[in-house]
């Protein structure tokens, strides 16, 4: 285990692989300007300050550096578990304290400005720090930066409001974190030895997220008589790889392990899986990483389950004439503009009547798959697109000057609708493919 207090000249100057020590006026004031610890009272720091005091690491941080701190609030601090901090605290516990608090420092001064352009970076305790921007803030593993770019004499501070955690295990991670149930859960699924080096993406429901499940859902998921139901869903709740929260936001979706879409946004309100909230993003494990999540996650079915359970009766009764539930069933992904029973009623009666017609099934076909676009595509993504290609073959144009609008006649009424296979907009008129005839 290293220690700041043992570390080389060399080191102690060596910045990370990608940044560049920056020692302009800017960042490198003189003299009078305090030190790191100097900082710390006038930033209201005071556990912090106390704890590089208890850990032997004042001295360390008053000398030339340059040093990169990532600074808890107190509030941070109250927020551990009181056992935890004052076992910190306690003398004969000086190297584990020490540890921990060298996890939150980078050797050389690092701006914000830096960090946001890494993807990770290795403290001087030698294990990987996670850095992340999201929604226009910088994340340092699960803890964000609310105060960025403090200068001090011997380095800068970034004020952040979490106290950051070695990593461990996944199955660890879990348990220190206080994700009893999910816990409980996996080790009654034997998935636990399948997570332990597995490399996961974890999004992980809290304690809360399984009690909110309707009574006596948990109690039957965990007999041994449905195993494989449990494993299912717990395996919805696991993407293979490792996926920071801007990888998955940026990508959209994401195949979970048990197959079905999970699909990722970032609006006013926050960053979702699907409609759920993700309460906290990237704490970091050495075999994975994990998202917290407000829900449990359950998968919702395919789009044809998923416009019979919207209640597009006379969709569902077409896709069916038309032979193409199975198609539709498959892994696609697909986009599916589903026109409401109203928009199917507002064609000429002979039309429709036509287009039930088995004699005219190539026809139903035609009309059908022009309201479907390969791939799964959020609302974000279509208003981003003047037109897509169906798999009918020809294109729908797409108007976002005011709502959305669909060959300038359709109005997308209602979007991301998430299925395990794609994603659902309604719209309030057929569409018919260019040249149709019947």
């Amino acid at each position: 285990m290293r220690h700041l207090q043992t570390l080389a000249p060399l080191a102690l100057a060596a910045l990370l692989v990608g940044c560049s020590d920056d020692d302009s006026n800017s960042n490198n004031p003189g003299a009078n300007v305090p030190t790191i610890v100097g900082r710390l009272q006038g930033l209201g720091l005071t556990t912090l300050a106390t704890a590089i005091q208890a850990g032997g690491l004042t001295a360390t941080l008053n000398g030339p550096g340059p040093f990169t701190l990532f600074a808890p609030t107190d509030a941070a601090f109250a927020a551990l578990p009181p056992a935890t901090l004052q076992f910190l605290l306690e003398p004969a516990n000086q190297a584990v304290l020490a540890d921990v608090l060298q996890y939150h420092v980078l050797a050389g001064r690092v701006n914000s400005t830096t960090a946001a352009g890494l993807s990770s970076a290795t403290a001087v305790q030698g294990d990987t720090l996670l850095i992340d921007a999201v929604g226009g803030a910088l994340y340092l593993n699960d803890a964000r930066v609310t105060n960025a770019d403090v200068n001090a004499s011997n380095g800068v501070i970034h004020v952040i409001d979490a106290v950051l955690t070695p990593p461990a295990t996944v199955a660890e991670t879990l348990t220190a974190r206080g994700f009893s149930t999910l816990v409980t859960a996996v080790d009654a699924a034997g998935l636990t030895g399948a997570l332990n080096g597995g490399m996961f993406t974890v999004l992980a429901p809290t304690d809360a997220a399984f009690a909110a499940l309707p009574a006596g859902t948990l109690a039957t998921l965990l007999e041994p008589a449905n195993q494989a139901q449990l494993i299912s869903v717990l395996q919805y709740h696991l993407i293979p790889g490792t996926q920071k929260a801007s990888e998955l936001l940026s990508a959209g979706e994401r195949a979970s392990a048990e197959g079905p879409l999970q699909f990722f946004g970032l609006g006013t309100g926050g960053a979702t899986v699907g409609t759920t909230p993700i309460t906290r993003f990237n704490l970091p494990a050495t075999d994975g990483i994990i998202h917290t999540v407000s829900e449990v996650l359950l998968a919702p079915g395919d789009v044809v389950d998923r416009a019979v359970a919207l209640g597009f009766n006379t969709l569902a009764q077409l896709l069916t004439s038309a032979n193409l539930v199975t198609a539709l069933q498959g892994t696609g992904p697909f986009t599916v503009f589903a026109p409401t029973d109203a928009a199917f009623a507002a064609l000429p009666p002979a039309t429709l009547t036509a287009l039930q017609d088995p004699a005219n099934l190539a026809a139903l076909q035609q009309v059908l798959t022009y309201h479907v676009v390969p791939g799964a595509l959020q609302a974000s993504e279509v208003i981003a697109a003047s037109s897509l290609a169906t798999l009918e073959g020809s294109n729908i144009a797409i108007d976002a000057t005011a709502g959305v609008v669909l060959n300038g006649s359709s109005t997308v009424t209602q979007t991301n609708v998430f299925a395990d296979n794609g994603v659902i907009h309604v719209i309030d008129t057929v569409l018919i493919p260019p040249g149709f005839q019947l």
